[in-house]
């Protein structure tokens, strides 16, 4: 495979040179924040820290957390510009709490634009492409962020925004789109609405869907692929808080490239926030490192993930990884003694084509054994005989693999887990 680099000097730049990018911009990054955010300059006296004592990327663990809620509590205070140099403020969706305000100078827009930029290149889109963009635009970001990378390699854009499915199924058709941005379910809602009006969308234009807010499974790409004609199918990974964070490898199709140059990580343990080694599967903490308005030191994410660190890819990069399979810490539920992520039980569902990969935990701990009912989505109508096997197979592997023994599994519709749910429901 052929892998085009919309900025390749910093996109093919060895591991020793990030690092040396990395520490450079740390030091200037801590050294601003500590002057110029009211915030953050009372973080660092209370922890007995000065920008003097970062000398190296080791020294970071010097540096105290940051935490959503600290966030949402000081937005004036965090910022590190004066107000009148904000250019745009985003906000989140609050669905794992209130919503957080996050702000942007013209110079954050314009790094969150060349990040996007190297991540659509990096896939295959180029200045002939049409995106259509189906994610909310407003206060969310992640549309923005892809609407500011196609602008930036002068790709056609058709920001649609969400809803008015036929009209999307008819923007496809009559102006000939060629990459699809959206959320993981409404493809899927794209797909059904086409079925519904006789539609064979593989008929037109469509070469590459990017899948966002949830990853889709092997057979959902799958199914994807055959339902749209796509040639590929990429999942993009970020958040309000850290636009422009990642591209998904092309080779290795478990992992997402994080921009060295933007972003510093760390994984740490999500209970005790001990530093974890690379390979171990952690809590990813963000530190921002060109970000002017809106800064994140230490930014403790929730999200749930393995660090696979600096390595020469055969992709041709050097960015550090993280594995694709990522987990919130809200979802996360200690059933008799043991940590269960969704994502543990949603590898094992990815396994049946009769199954979505969508499921949600329920434990029930005001019973003595601590009862555990996981409700799976089917994509089809299933057989008594079917639900059966599909049922025993589960609850042996989730034994096995995740170590804990569900006591019911109960099957429910294609579509019960539509948009944004709750994955963990814990009854105490």
């Amino acid at each position: 495979m052929t892998v085009v680099f919309w900025n390749r000097k910093i996109q093919q730049a060895s591991v020793e040179d990030l690092r040396e990018i990395q520490l450079k911009l740390l030091k200037w990054q801590v050294r601003r924040v500590y002057e110029k955010s009211v915030f953050y300059h009372k973080k660092f006296k209370e922890a007995g820290i000065k920008p003097s004592q970062i000398s190296s990327l080791e020294d970071i663990a010097k540096l105290p957390y940051t935490s959503r809620e600290e966030l949402e509590a000081n937005f004036h205070d965090v910022l590190a510009v004066p107000t009148s140099d904000i250019a745009t403020i985003r906000m989140t969706s609050g669905t794992t709490g209130h919503p957080l305000r996050i702000a942007h100078t013209k110079r954050d827009i314009e790094m969150i634009a060349e990040a996007s930029a190297r991540k659509l290149t990096y896939h295959g889109v180029t200045k002939n492409d049409l995106v259509q963009v189906t994610a909310a635009y407003g206060l969310w970001q992640g549309a923005w962020s892809v609407h500011w990378g196609a602008e930036k390699i002068g790709a056609c854009i058709i920001p649609t925004g969400p809803g008015d499915t036929e009209r999307q199924i008819l923007m496809i058709k009559q102006l000939g789109t060629t990459v699809l941005y959206g959320v993981t379910n409404y493809h899927f809602r794209i797909l059904e609405v086409a079925k519904a009006l006789g539609e064979d969308l593989r008929n037109y234009s469509l070469r590459i869907g990017i899948c966002v807010a949830e990853k889709p499974s092997k057979e959902h790409i799958r199914m994807l692929k055959e339902g749209f004609g796509y040639e590929k199918v990429v999942i993009d990974y970020g958040a309000t808080e850290f636009p422009g964070f990642s591209v998904q490898c092309e080779e290795e199709r478990d992992f997402h490239h994080i921009w060295a140059d933007f972003y510093l990580i760390e994984v740490i343990d999500p209970e005790t926030h001990e530093p974890l080694e690379e390979g171990e599967r952690g809590e990813l903490v963000i530190t921002s490192l060109q970000r002017e308005a809106f800064p994140l030191i230490r930014y403790l994410s929730r999200d749930i993930t393995e660090y696979a660190g600096f390595e020469k890819c055969s992709c041709g990069m050097s960015h550090p990884k993280v594995g694709v399979n990522i987990d919130r810490e809200d979802f996360m539920a200690k059933i008799r003694g043991v940590t269960v992520f969704p994502g543990h039980v949603e590898a094992i569902l990815s396994q049946y084509s009769e199954l979505t990969g969508r499921c949600q935990i329920i434990a029930d701990k005001r019973t003595p054994r601590q009862e555990v009912t996981l409700k799976v989505e089917t994509s089809r109508t299933l057989s008594k005989e079917e639900q059966k096997s599909i049922r025993e197979k589960i609850i042996e592997e989730a034994r096995n693999r995740v170590g804990v023994t569900f006591n019911e599994v109960i099957f429910v519709p294609n579509g019960t887990f539509g948009g944004k749910f709750r994955k963990t429901i814990v009854i105490a």
